[in-house]
């Protein structure tokens, strides 16, 4: 069995067709009982009647999957629900010859009232139709109560369901030429193993034939066929063949590419649309499909569905689009400053409602002249998100509480100077979980006042420290000697309290992003210690945010800095740092927006 598809009519007929070296298709006693409802039949005939062939372009029922029998016969692993109706359908349409003991179930035992059913009354052609002897499932066992069984009902209501929905059909022969040439199975042909194994990896563990394993099967095929001329040309068989391997390896080369977990982790978030239809499009088990989601919306679709693979006239047309949005992904992945636009705006734009993964691609295939542009684009978008409509002084209002009062735009922030420093001065790129505060913790630099006792010993030797007019306080020198005294930590805490005020703890200049492990590990010990741990982390080999080691690294003190002990952080410290904030997006904006504006 050469060739992967098989039209209805090759499935069906004896000479070069399916069964040109058996007889029939047998049901084996381990297959369930026919369970199709009226909605499952009639779906699939509107499937069908809506369908559109033209050339080179046809409608999948997916999979059957059958093992040769020593004895003459295809035994049905997978795929005999489809069958069957197929033998229904056909029936109904007066292809009852076509049919009639294709498709058996076992003789001498509890199917072979079933089998007498499908085969003597309902494709026998000499027989007049059974609905025209038995209008009703009563009139039928009334008259045959040997056909009471489970199966036999779901075949008679089927068959009903079809003939009604037959009725009220306008061109019956032209629904059935598109039946028998241009609907078709994929025929999975296996020898060698034990088919009961089969049919347990198929049914008991639910592996069902997913979308990408039939788009594949379409692109392989349809490209093939529409590329080649002359099938009689020996010549040309070679090169169809090579044709196939080629697409197939393609294929396989993609899905691999989309399979890495940081790219499955990276363009996650991008992915808005669901899958729709009996055919599931499963991105965890099919990295690939990551991409025909993507695909599908450029293609101005609300889902995912087999019926959009199967709507195209040109399946070389559609493996080129495919192909095209696979390599534009790719190239916007390996260009380290698009990568990190892009993964700021999937990750932490708060309204999609004008920005998408369809309007990039509206805007790099129609509107930007350069790689510039589209970066240029990006960057103004980033803009908006963080400013809004404040100018860079508004949004940086002075005593701003960032930490309460506006922390998604403090992680917005922080990550584009993250982004910022891993452009300029980075080899690789940021993580993709980079993108997301998730597993991040918002730190204070300067602590804030610890809620244990425990805690609050290494602050005060801080404060101690820090600042000599507090050497002389009797309320922080007493610690150790009244820290059990409920009216001395009241005190205390009144005290240090009064004391914060004079220190911007929310500011953002005091805050960094930390993994929230790291985080933990330092808690709230005073500036040195916190620093000391930070740098040995990164030393060890770890990942730090590239913005938060260079805070700790005083990235931003110069030779007239007054503070340049680093053992301690100061209020002078958090304003020099949120003025170099300020100052890196101004110069950042202006140098890469060339829009006059601030």
């Amino acid at each position: 069995m050469s060739e992967l598809l098989h039209n209805v009519h090759s499935i069906f007929k004896d000479h070069d067709g399916l069964l040109i070296d058996k007889g029939y298709y047998n049901i084996p006693l381990y297959q369930r009982g026919y369970k199709w409802s009226q909605k499952q039949v009639e779906k699939l005939l509107d499937d069908i009647n809506r369908f559109l062939p033209s050339s080179g372009k046809f409608y999948c029922v997916q999979n059957i999957t059958l093992v040769p029998d020593s004895n003459g016969w295809y035994n049905v692993v997978d795929g005999q629900q489809r069958l069957t109706t197929m033998v229904l359908i056909l029936s109904a349409l007066g292809e009852k010859e076509l049919v009639k003991n294709k498709v058996r179930f076992p003789h001498n035992s509890i199917r072979e009232k079933t089998n007498s059913f499908l085969n003597d009354l309902i494709a026998n052609c000499d027989r007049e139709d059974i609905l025209d002897l038995y209008k009703t499932w009563n009139n039928l066992i009334s008259e045959h109560p040997h056909f009471d069984h489970q199966d036999i009902y779901y075949i008679y209501h089927a068959y009903k369901a079809i003939s009604d929905w037959l009725h009220g059909l306008e061109d019956k022969d032209k629904f059935k030429q598109k039946l028998l040439n241009d609907v078709k199975f994929i025929s999975n042909y296996i020898e060698g193993q034990e088919e009961e194994k089969i049919f347990g990896n198929l049914n008991s563990k639910r592996i069902y034939l997913d979308g990408a394993d039939l788009v594949r099967a379409i692109l392989i095929t349809r490209v093939t066929n529409e590329e080649s001329k002359r099938e009689s040309d020996i010549k040309n068989i070679v090169r169809v063949n090579e044709r196939r391997v080629r697409i197939g390896w393609h294929l396989d080369e993609i899905n691999y590419w989309w399979s890495q977990p940081y790219i499955r982790e990276y363009f996650n978030p991008w992915i808005k649309l669901k899958s729709t239809g009996d055919t599931k499009f499963d991105r965890e088990k099919h990295s690939i499909n990551n991409l025909l989601f993507l695909f599908a919306e450029i293609d101005n679709h609300d889902v995912l569905s087999l019926e959009i693979i199967e709507s195209y006239k040109s399946a070389l047309q559609l493996y080129k689009k495919i192909d095209k949005v696979n390599s534009t992904l790719r190239d916007w992945y390996n260009d380290k400053e698009i990568y990190h636009y892009l993964g700021f705006l999937f990750a932490q734009k708060r309204s999609t409602k004008d920005f998408s993964f369809k309007s990039l691609w509206r805007f790099w295939n129609s509107e930007c002249n350069s790689r510039k542009d589209f970066k240029t684009y990006l960057l103004k978008i980033i803009k908006v998100e963080i400013f809004g409509k404040k100018s860079l002084e508004e949004l940086f209002e002075n005593g701003k509480n960032w930490y309460e009062g506006d922390p998604r735009s403090l992680v917005q922030i922080l990550l584009l100077l993250d982004i910022i420093d891993a452009n300029l001065n980075y080899k690789d790129r940021l993580k993709s979980h980079a993108f997301f505060k998730s597993g991040n913790d918002i730190e204070h630099i300067f602590p804030q006042n610890p809620e244990d006792v425990k805690d609050k010993k290494g602050f005060i030797d801080f404060l101690l420290n820090f600042d000599e007019d507090l050497t002389s306080e009797a309320i922080l020198t007493s610690f150790e000697e009244k820290k059990e005294n409920e009216d001395y930590q009241e005190k205390l805490n009144v005290f240090l309290d009064d004391y914060l005020k004079n220190i911007s703890v929310h500011s953002i200049g005091n805050l960094v992003l930390l993994y929230d492990s790291l985080n933990r590990s330092i808690g709230r010990k005073p500036y040195t210690q916190k620093r000391r741990r930070v740098l040995q982390h990164f030393n060890e080999g770890n990942y730090i945010q590239p913005h938060t080691l260079k805070v700790f690294a005083r990235y931003f003190q110069d030779e007239k800095t007054s503070g340049l002990d680093l053992e301690h952080w100061t209020q002078h410290d958090i304003e020099a740092n949120e003025n170099s904030i300020m100052n890196t997006l101004s110069n950042f904006f202006k140098f890469n927006i060339d829009d006059g504006q601030k």
